[in-house]
């Protein structure tokens, strides 16, 4: 491993210190050339992340399947950087451009408010470079495409950049954000989280010049142990003459295998100290390039998985540096107690000499608050629960199916077919019910049948993206997808081919089943596992909880896989979608979920959760 300054290699591969020759981006934000990354070793298709140790996952054609670096990479110049903040206003932003008549820099909102002023319309205005990239991006990607209008707004719940009239047609009761807002804000909480790790390679700094010190003083308490030795044995050479010699030798020798010890593990510890420096330059520069560079829609996807990296990172201590403190003990001498006597070389158990302490420094949440907006009581307990239009959910009973608001509202009730076991949503005006060998949707007052399998006791899964039925055939222990007139029209098993799991034919009528947003599916398995395929069964990753019993299963429109643990206290995890745990929904749910009860989000974002108390809970989470 190559080593350096923070200075020096901001700009440079993490491996090799030299400026990028096709930079890769891992998942843990760190980059590095092409080449470098096909030097490393692949264990069962995972590299280790060099700088901060992170197991990566490499895709089917190796490296360069990666994804390539996504901003420019040059090298830093301080004189041309674009970090300078605004002259003229006091929000802070960055500097992207430049008033040559009156010679101050200008963020986007000043420059094109200096342009209108009479006494400055006439000014020379100097667009630097970053600016120049940000309107080519703007023009290319900030733009509805239905509409043809700048994309203005964010909706939280559909994950999605829109413009006005998007906004106020399909998005009318979603919770709708300034775009340029927002933006800003979640700027400022990733470079909250960038400072703070800036924060760290100093003190590393601070903590390498006290580890060379520390290294020093020990050098002289070797020298100055050696030489206690030496004066002890040569006063005691006329009584024992050979013997001081052979005991002398002895002990000279172990302090210098002690030595070679101590002296390897400071020269390991300076390593994992300056790797840690590495570390942390590295996904600096890219998490820096990435709030200032990358497109706007590539950051909205990316911001979540960004942020969380950096938290994992300032959750990351430096151990400290143990070495061997050495001690000579000698007695009063006695010629039959000679070796005793003599005495021996020893050291106490290892102590912390050094420990990089760093300073806290206040950070935004990266997430929202989690709150509860509503609760309301139900007379029964639910079967199923499926996402209507707007803030309404259906909920299937046992012998009757209600739409609810979110306040706990009916708006309508009906029968459902005769052993129904689930409810499934095809589109928010389109509800199906499986009966165990075919679905019906309610079509005025009568049930249409389709998606008719010819096996019993088929184990419904969900709605496909292609509009087709996934449905589980027990006795062939395989998946069929099924078309609405067709019937089957494909089949698969689950595959391990990473051997994951011991079992993969086990699909029990509580587990459930998700497509994510790019059509893996996730499903519940064997209770305490979350199983992440792709749309042919083979399976990509796993998540697993020991005594787990997992029922309540759902996914948003971030590619988030929400899980609920009836199990462990209602546990509700959120993983991201190659199911990497990310965080704990932060509230506490009366008694545990009904454990045939799934979860579900509404198309405000809502999560609607079951309690066995037969209470509805609304939850914010976004």
């Amino acid at each position: 491993m190559a080593h350096g300054q923070y200075s020096d290699i901001e700009s440079k591969c993490g491996i090799c210190l030299s400026p990028y020759t096709e930079p890769r981006l891992l998942d843990c934000f760190h980059s590095f050339c092409t080449p470098c990354l096909e030097k490393l070793d692949v264990d069962d298709n995972y590299l280790t992340c060099p700088l901060c140790r992170t197991n990566i996952s490499i895709p089917e054609n190796g490296v360069s399947g990666l994804k390539s670096y996504p901003f420019n990479v040059e090298p830093s110049n301080s004189g041309n950087d674009i970090t300078d903040i605004c002259e003229l206003c006091s929000e802070e932003n960055f500097v992207v451009a430049k008033c040559l008549d009156c010679r101050i820099n200008l963020c986007l909102n000043c420059r094109d408010y200096h342009k209108k002023l009479k006494t400055s319309q006439n000014h020379s205005i100097e667009n630097l470079k970053k600016d120049r990239l940000n309107e080519h991006d703007k023009d290319s990607l900030n733009e509805c495409k239905e509409h043809r209008k700048e994309l203005t707004v964010f909706c939280k719940p559909c994950n999605l950049l829109l413009c006005s009239e998007c906004s106020e047609k399909a998005h009318g009761l979603h919770d709708i954000q300034n775009l340029t807002l927002l933006i800003e804000t979640r700027k400022k909480t990733l470079l909250a989280r960038t400072a703070s790790l800036k924060s760290r390679i100093s003190v590393l700094g601070t903590t390498t010049e006290l580890v060379k010190q520390e290294e020093n003083n020990y050098y002289k308490h070797l020298n100055i142990v050696k030489k206690d030795i030496i004066a002890h044995t040569s006063s005691m050479k006329e009584v024992f003459c050979n013997t001081v010699d052979v005991l002398t030798n002895k002990s000279l020798t172990t302090i210098e295998k002690i030595k070679k010890k101590d002296v390897k593990v400071i020269d390991i510890y300076l390593n994992e100290i300056e790797t840690e420096q590495l570390s942390l330059a590295g996904i600096i520069k890219t998490s820096e390039d990435f709030i200032t560079r990358s497109p706007v829609k590539q950051f909205m996807e990316d911001f979540f998985a960004v942020g969380s990296q950096l938290d994992k990172v300032l959750n990351k201590t430096v151990n400290p540096l143990t070495l061997h403190k050495l001690k000579y003990k000698c007695e009063p001498f006695t010629e039959a107690t000679v070796e005793n006597l003599l005495g021996k070389v020893n050291t106490s158990s290892e102590v912390n000499v050094i420990t990089p302490v760093y300073t806290p420094l206040p950070i935004p949440e990266l997430f929202s608050k989690v709150e509860n907006v509503h609760n309301f009581q139900l007379a029964q307990n639910i079967k199923d629960i499926v996402a209507a239009n707007d803030d309404n959910m259906w909920i299937l009973f046992e012998n009757s199916v209600g739409l609810y608001n979110r306040d706990g509202t009916v708006r309508s009730t009906y029968a459902p077919p005769n052993e129904s076991s689930r409810m499934l949503r095809k589109s928010p005006d389109e509800v199906w019910f499986w009966t165990g060998q075919s679905a019906q949707k309610r079509v005025n007052t009568k049930y249409e049948e389709g998606f008719k399998v010819p096996f019993q006791n088929g184990l419904v899964g969900c709605f496909m993206q292609n509009g087709n039925l996934l449905v589980y055939n027990q006795e062939e222990k395989v998946f069929c997808e099924v078309s609405e007139l067709e019937g089957v029209q494909n089949t698969f098993e689950i595959t391990d081919q990473q051997n994951r799991l011991k079992i993969t034919h086990i699909f029990t009528s509580t587990d459930m089943i998700s497509e994510n947003k790019n059509s893996n599916l996730v499903m519940t398995l064997r209770k305490s596992t979350i199983v992440i395929t792709d749309k042919h069964g083979i399976i990509l990753d796993t998540f697993t909880r020991s005594n787990a019993r997992f029922r309540g299963l759902t996914v948003d429109n971030y590619g988030h896989i929400l899980v609920a643990d009836c199990y462990n206290y209602s546990v509700i995890d959120i993983l991201s979608e190659n199911g990497v745990f990310l965080r704990n929904l932060p509230f506490q749910i009366n008694g545990n979920f009904n454990e045939t009860n799934p979860i579900a989000i509404d198309k405000c974002g809502f999560l609607w959760v079951f309690d066995n108390r037969q209470t509805m809970k609304i939850i914010s989470y976004h």
